[in-house]
């Protein structure tokens, strides 16, 4: 007997109508992510059917968009969650004391570790690629699924290509109820779904035909009824497997979301007609190139000419009745056209698709070097440019990204039991665009103290000042090691022992900690 379908989502025909809504869906949208695969990804297009080894790009005469999304997608990733390092921290909610902040701070600082020593050595960095690829588009999507086949770490990911991705329409906020339509191996489906129920029928394809490809739908639904998360596999018109998550595991995240539409569009569907432009161009420069080196000839024929079957091309010889002048048997066509005028054309919307795929923000190799204040400026103006989308993304992939990760560890008894939602414990962004935003804060903060230290006297400077604050405020923009930092109680211990020395006399050492035990000496007269 089939799996019953978990309660709060009705029955097998409610889901399959629920499908069906969010198939229709894509088809709306599927003409256009098309050609947006056509001129930028073509080697990622699978929505029609294709065979393993099938040429995609003979129809591709311009590469700068092909090139310009391979750049956006690994900009996107070395700047929000860059390979090997540290991009986020676990921290302290808006709930917990401020006397209470430090101490939670560093307790949490072996939970972070804990998750990037995991997300390091999964196949996180070859699977959020391909969905940032989709992200350029408009929509990503990766699954997180806990990781059965090896110790190295506890996650296994999945990249959704956006030709399986069918979204239901969000009540508000990020996408929380989506389908994946795929092709699975027969043999395959046991393995994936180890203690799914099969029916008679499905099981003797697996038995009798293992290699049959079948079509397999993959729920992954929000259930407002028990407010968790429940994925259910349909195949025909039967449940086969479910199970329940307290966090989202399929996570869709978009670029730039026009009201009232569930897929993103990203900047390669926004630049569609300047890549239609630049391709067009590439294609009318090769062929008027062609023609001028090969060259087009008119030839002397007795029969009469025919406009309607003559042929212009490369090296082509056009039957004429006469070349009049010295009538000679051959002679060269005159060209006509401005080439040069393609060039410019051509140059000015390459422009366009590189600056909106944010495709060399620091200029070129080549080019003069510039200084770590300019490159910091830059990094901060293209913070500015997608400041919009880089915040969706923050909210739409990183917190659920890390809420999974942190409930697949709790599970497996890797961390102790803690609540990210941003109340008790939230997510501090530490990647390098992180950290130009907070550069921008530092400078201004280093400049608010300056200025104030040449205004103000040193007395009322303390009085406006809490300046014994710096230190800590400082240390958050630029994102150091909270290790480094002292705690509350640590700051009244350390400045309890500075006042008793410095009532006996004494000097105190670097620590703070405990006095030398020699008597400070006068001054000399």
């Amino acid at each position: 007997m089939a799996m019953t379908v978990p309660d709060g989502l009705g029955t097998v025909n409610d889901l399959l109508k629920r499908f069906q809504s969010a198939q229709s869906r894509f088809g709306q949208w599927r003409s256009l992510h098309q050609e947006a695969f056509d001129y930028a990804a073509p080697q990622r297009e699978t929505f029609n059917e294709h065979s393993p080894g099938q040429r995609k790009n003979r129809f591709v005469f311009d590469s700068t968009a092909v090139n310009g999304l391979q750049q956006f997608a690994s900009r996107i990733q070395g700047s929000l969650i860059p390979s090997w390092q540290q991009w986020m921290s676990l921290g302290a909610g808006s709930e917990i004391p401020k006397e209470e902040a430090d101490r939670v701070n560093k307790a949490l600082k072996d939970s972070t570790d804990v998750v990037f020593s995991n997300l390091n050595h999964s196949n996180f960095d070859t699977e959020i690629t391909p969905s940032l690829s989709d992200l350029g588009i408009g929509t990503g999507a990766i699954l997180i699924e806990e990781n059965d086949f090896d110790e190295s770490s506890a996650f296994r990911f999945t990249n959704v290509p956006l030709a399986e991705l069918y979204v239901e329409m969000p009540a508000r906020g990020s996408i929380k109820n989506v389908w994946r339509k795929s092709n699975v191996q027969a043999s395959n489906i046991p393995l994936t779904w180890p203690e799914a129920d099969l029916p008679a029928e499905l099981q003797k394809i697996i038995d009798n035909d293992p290699l049959t490809m079948v079509e397999i739908k993959n729920a992954m639904l929000h259930n407002t009824q028990t407010k968790q998360f429940n994925q259910v596999v349909l195949w025909e018109k039967e449940a086969i497997f479910s199970q329940e998550f307290s966090t989202q595991r399929l996570i869709v995240f978009r670029w730039h979301v026009t009201p009232g539409e569930a897929y993103g569009r990203g900047p390669v569907i926004q630049n569609l007609p300047d890549i239609r432009t630049a391709n067009k161009i590439v294609e009318i420069i090769l062929g008027n190139a062609a023609l001028q080196m090969s060259g087009v000839y008119t030839g002397r024929s007795d029969g009469l000419f025919n406009p309607n079957t003559a042929r212009i091309a490369p090296g082509s010889i056009i039957p004429v009745l006469s070349n009049d002048d010295t009538n000679p048997t051959m002679r060269t066509l005159p060209m006509s056209g401005n080439i040069g005028l393609g060039d410019g054309v051509l140059q000015m919307v390459q422009n366009n698709i590189r600056k909106s795929l944010f495709s060399d923000p620091l200029g070129e190799i080549t080019d003069p070097v510039r200084s770590a204040t300019e490159n910091i400026i830059r990094n901060q103006e293209f913070l500015k440019q997608s400041g919009a989308s880089i915040g969706r993304m923050k909210s739409e992939l990183i917190e659920p990204l890390i809420s999974a990760c942190v409930d697949i560890l709790m599970t497996r008894g890797l961390m102790p039991e803690i609540s990210v939602d941003g109340r008790e414990v939230t997510i501090n962004q530490e990647s390098p665009l992180a950290k130009a935003e907070n550069q921008e804060s530092f400078q201004n903060t280093n400049l608010w103290l300056s200025t104030m230290v040449g205004l103000l006297p040193p007395q009322v400077l303390g009085l406006s000042i809490k300046m014994e604050e710096v230190p800590t405020v400082t240390a958050k923009q630029l994102g150091i090691d909270p290790d480094l930092l002292r705690t509350e109680e640590e700051r009244v211990q350390a400045a309890q022992t500075v006042k008793a020395a410095a009532e006996q006399g004494l000097d105190v050492g670097i620590q703070g900690q405990a006095p030398t035990g020699q008597p400070q000496q006068a001054p000399a007269v």
